[in-house]
């Protein structure tokens, strides 16, 4: 009269449906973690990798962080151009910022170039100087020289 078979399948089955989570939203990194460069270290050349990043020293160069997020953080003082997912500002940066996603400058932050990001916040007492182009694809663009220092 009853088929235990088709009641243990039919509930395996919905058990499987239950017991299968929702797509995961893929963290920023494989461990989850930035890394940081501290506020005495000084840099100078090309910087690329497949982590978050917080820049609290000196780096003058090329930025390159393709799928993750960039933070110059308030002790940080960059001469580079810039592209990553998500880009925020706190410190000083000087070039060019290619956000993927977004790009930040925070009530801390100064920036002295142009942005291209789909999505731009200036906090209200950031300082910000050039030109922004809110591309919806914003690309990485070829990595060209880091901008001069200027004299006053």
């Amino acid at each position: 009269m009853f088929d235990k078979s088709k009641k243990t399948s039919s509930i395996e089955k919905s058990q499987k449906v239950e017991s299968t989570p929702p797509p995961a939203q893929r963290p920023a990194t494989p461990s989850g973690q930035t890394t940081t460069i501290g506020p005495s270290i000084k840099l100078n050349g090309e910087l690329s990798g497949d982590e978050d990043l917080l820049i609290q020293g000196e780096v003058e160069g090329n930025i390159h962080l393709k799928e993750h997020n960039l933070t110059v953080g308030e002790q940080g003082r960059i001469k580079a151009n810039a592209f990553a997912r998500t880009i925020t500002v706190r410190g000083e940066l000087t070039g060019d910022l290619t956000g993927a996603e977004k790009v930040t400058i925070t009530a801390s932050g100064r920036v002295r170039g142009n942005i291209i990001a789909p999505k731009v916040i200036l906090e209200e007492g950031a300082s910000f100087k050039g030109s922004i182009d809110m591309d919806a694809k914003a690309e990485a663009p070829a990595l060209k020289a880091a901008p001069k220092s200027q004299s006053a």
